[in-house]
Order: C-alpha cells, then sequence, then structure tokens
C-alpha cells in the first residue's frame, strides 16, 4: 500500500483515498463484507498507520456509515484500476513460480450479477429472454489468471451485451508484457489470436471441428496431424478497432487426448507456438490440460470470497468492488505462493480457504507492523509458516461418482407471477393473495 499514491485533485478528509481503498480490500477479505464492520474497525484504529495528520480512530465521531459510503463513491474508477495493476505486478514477483520469458496465463470469462439500483440497469441491463425480463441485472467479466499462482493478472468487466471475445481483444491489447493466453473454444477465434499475435504473445487454443476443417482445407480430419498453417480473418470475422487485418502463423494440432478415469476425446488446438522441438505435441497437451485450473480460481473468486453478487446502488461502484475485491483475492493467492516455495510444494496444494482465513484473522495486526518504523516482521514470518502448514489432504481413494442433478429444497411461498413491482403495488393495496 506504501507504494500506491492518492489520486491528484483530492483535499485531505479523515477517509483519505488511501484509508478509502484500504478498508475496500479489508472488506473484501471478511466474512461479513458490511460497512458497520468497517466503521468499527476504524474506530478501533485500524487504519491509524496511514493517517498522516489526525488519526482517523480519534476523528470518527459517529459510527454510522454514510462518511466510509460518500469516500467509496469520491473514488476515481481509473485510479482503483491502476492501483489494482500496481499491486497485482508487485504480487507476482513474489516467489519463482512465474516463468520470466513466457508466462503461463488462462483466459475465461464469467458472469456477476446485481440488483436494479440507481444507474445500474443503464450500464449493466437485465437478461432477458422473449418471454419476461428477468429481475436481476447481470455484468460480464473476463479475467486472466496465472496458470501456476492463479493470480489475476488483467480484469475487464463490461455490459452483458459485450462479449467475452470483445472483452479479451481489448484487455490484450491494453497489455505490454508478453505471455502465453491458454483459453477454450469460446477463444478460438481470430480476433483472441490476431490481437496475442500482435502484441507479440502467444495463444494456446482450442478449435471447433468445422473451423480446423477450414484452416486445413479439408472435408475429412485425420486422426492426428501438426501441420503449420497461416490463419487469415474472413468476412465473418470481427476486426476490433485497434486491431491490425493480418495474417497469423500458427499450428494446428489434432490429437486424442486420455486422462484416467475419463473417456478418450479429440481436441482440436491452434497455437503461435510453431517451433516442435521446444513444443512438441506432448508439450502443448500438457499445456492445454491446465486449462480447467481456471474454472477453479473462478470458483473460489465466487464462492470462497463471495464475489458472484455486489449489493452496490451504482454502476461506478460495482467497477470499484470488482477490482478492490480482485485486490484482496490477489493477496490471498500472494501468500500462498510465498508459503508454497517456503513449504516446497506448489501454489495449488495449498487450501486457498485456510490461508484466507489466516489472513483475515490477522490482516489489521500484520498492516499495522508492516506500516511501523522500523517494520516489524516476526508476524509476517508466524503468517507464512501457518499458511505453509495448510497443506490440502492427499486423497488416498478415488472420489465415488456423484450423480449430475441438484437438490432443490422445497419452497414454501408461491411463485411470483408478473414482474416484482406488480407484485409490490399489489401488496401495498391489500389485493395479494396469502
Amino acid at each position: 500500500m506504501a507504494a500506491v499514491r492518492p489520486p491528484e485533485g483530492f483535499y485531505h478528509r479523515l477517509w483519505t483515498p488511501l484509508i478509502t481503498l484500504w478498508y475496500l480490500i479489508w472488506q473484501w477479505l471478511q466474512d461479513n463484507h458490511t460497512l458497520e464492520k468497517v466503521v468499527s474497525d476504524a474506530r478501533r484504529g485500524g487504519a491509524d498507520r496511514l493517517c498522516q495528520h489526525k488519526p482517523l480512530s480519534q476523528g470518527l465521531k459517529s459510527k454510522k456509515t454514510p462518511g466510509f459510503s460518500n469516500a467509496r463513491q469520491r473514488l476515481p474508477l481509473d485510479w482503483v484500476k491502476e492501483c489494482f495493476a500496481k499491486i497485482t505486478a508487485a504480487l507476482l514477483t513474489l516467489g519463482t513460480w512465474r516463468n520470466p520469458d513466457l508466462p503461463v496465463e488462462l483466459l475465461d470469462g464469467s458472469t456477476k450479477r446485481m440488483r436494479p439500483y440507481g444507474t445500474i440497469p443503464e450500464e449493466f441491463p437485465p437478461h432477458r429472454t422473449r418471454a419476461k425480463k428477468n429481475y436481476w441485472c447481470v455484468a460480464r467479466v473476463v479475467v486472466s489468471f496465472c496458470a501456476v499462482t492463479g493470480i489475476a493478472t488483467v480484469a475487464q468487466i463490461a455490459s452483458i451485451h459485450l462479449s467475452e471475445q470483445a472483452l479479451a481483444v481489448q484487455m490484450i491489447l491494453e497489455r505490454v508484457q508478453r505471455v502465453l493466453y491458454i483459453g477454450d473454444r469460446n477463444f478460438g477465434v481470430w480476433r483472441v489470436i490476431g490481437a496475442a499475435f500482435q502484441r507479440r504473445s502467444h495463444a494456446l487454443v482450442r478449435l471447433t471441428e468445422k473451423r480446423v476443417k477450414r484452416l486445413l482445407g479439408q472435408k475429412q480430419l485425420p486422426a492426428f496431424t501438426d501441420k503449420l498453417v497461416s490463419w487469415s480473418p474472413t468476412a465473418q470475422d470481427q476486426i476490433d478497432q485497434g486491431l491490425l487485418v493480418q495474417p497469423v502463423p500458427g499450428r494446428v494440432l489434432i490429437a486424442k487426448g486420455q486422462r484416467r478415469g475419463f473417456r478418450p476425446q479429440t481436441l482440436y488446438l491452434f497455437t503461435t507456438l510453431t517451433d516442435r522441438k521446444a513444443y512438441p505435441p506432448t508439450k502443448l497437451l500438457e499445456l492445454y490440460g491446465w486449462r480447467w485450473r481456471v474454472e477453479l480460481d473462478y470458483r473460489t473468486v465466487k464462492s470462497s470470497m463471495e464475489m458472484d453478487q455486489s449489493e452496490a446502488k451504482s454502476a461506478q461502484m460495482v467497477k470499484k468492488e470488482f477490482y478492490a475485491g480482485l485486490m484482496a483475492y490477489n493477496l490471498v493467492r500472494g501468500l500462498m505462493a510465498m508459503a508454497a516455495e517456503q513449504a516446497g510444494c506448489q501454489p495449488a496444494e495449498l487450501s486457498f480457504t485456510k490461508v484466507h482465513g489466516l489472513l483475515a484473522s490477522v490482516i489489521t495486526e500484520l498492516f499495522m507492523s508492516c506500516m511501523s518504523s522500523p517494520p516489524r516482521l516476526s508476524r509476517l514470518a508466524w503468517l507464512l509458516q501457518e499458511a505453509a502448514g495448510a497443506k490440502l489432504p492427499t486423497r488416498t481413494k478415488p472420489r465415488p461418482n456423484e450423480p449430475r442433478a441438484q437438490y432443490y429444497p422445497p419452497q414454501v411461498y408461491p411463485k411470483m407471477k408478473g414482474s416484482r413491482q406488480e407484485a409490490r403495488e399489489k401488496l401495498k393495496n391489500g389485493t395479494a393473495k396469502n
């Protein structure tokens, strides 16, 4: 936090930009994400080390939350995104897990839902069908995760009307670092490959069978092939702003993948890694096998961090909470990377939930000790030792098969007919049935 500078043009307040950002991150690390808990921690001196003038705990006279709520709204979104980039860049340097020459990242998209408050329906319209309009507003998010540590390196959030491919292209073109992107068939289109090639990065994506036939110019595909091709955009390919129209040299790989306990599956892959000696077919299949980790990373973000839904009252606040939540998530992943190196294991072998709980329990004390002069790092050493012992259990027996079905608890109340606003009016007029 010391390397993050406050935005220009902000005069001194009790809730300074740095304190507000700190508590935005602190809020996502706690089990209870309410504003009342933030004010309670601030009143007991949790952020006094960040105060340059009067301590925050002495200036807060009220237990109410409008002061912190207004401070969150005053934060510039661009500054929050800049802080996310700086903190993430610092966390990526921890340990020796990331390949400095060509880091491997996993690209995927998901959604985030919100209630229709304020300006949210305008920027994040609800998903609707032909039958009716949904109550929940939906935002589309695309995140690129580090394949080894699980740190969210870059992220985009936008309307549901923008595709994951468009957000991925925008995200890739804005980056400077050279990386290897791995994606599923949703990202196996020319615009994503062209963006990575334009930024001198690389891509390894899965293709549909129809697209492979067009690239190879064959109606019947062989059981195995590893062929050099040149991928040029067609009239159906979308050209994003800032994207150069140029052929992309690469390789088409057709191979049958086999994993223990699963049925064999034919994979159609395209990669810009044209060196067969450095990246033989077995190496490419191994790299693409890492793609499943992104599903686990998203599950952690949504379930463990509880970021699947936002209760913010404005579209700008939804975006700020999204990046603040990813900063909190990255702090846990960074701690896991340091602890795994100390324990001599992979970061994925540690329990995210246990490390998250450890960090949340001592985050305020750890922050105050690190901000002191000179810093007292004994608490950090203890935290690393505890996190290094949070290993996942080694399963000696295979998991039993579970039915692919969901259990729905019995519904106490009847289903709503019509819109929620109509139901409120009926309830207000006393015409609703019990």
